[in-house]
């Protein structure tokens, strides 16, 4: 039982686990924050631009 405890806390692939999941976090925080920055601009270019092709 001790064994396993021991060897549990050995265990380098939570850790392996746990960067990849903060990782991801901070790539998600900077999609949202690249998203919010210039959503408004890119929507407001879309929007300008189809309504040229439609006149």
């Amino acid at each position: 039982m001790i064994n396993n405890i021991i060897n549990l806390i050995k265990d380098e692939e939570g850790a392996t686990i746990a960067e990849y999941a903060l990782l991801l976090g901070l790539i998600l925080v900077a999609v949202v924050t690249v998203v919010t920055a210039f959503g408004t601009n890119i929507s407001s270019a879309v929007s300008k631009g189809s309504a040229q092709l439609i006149t």
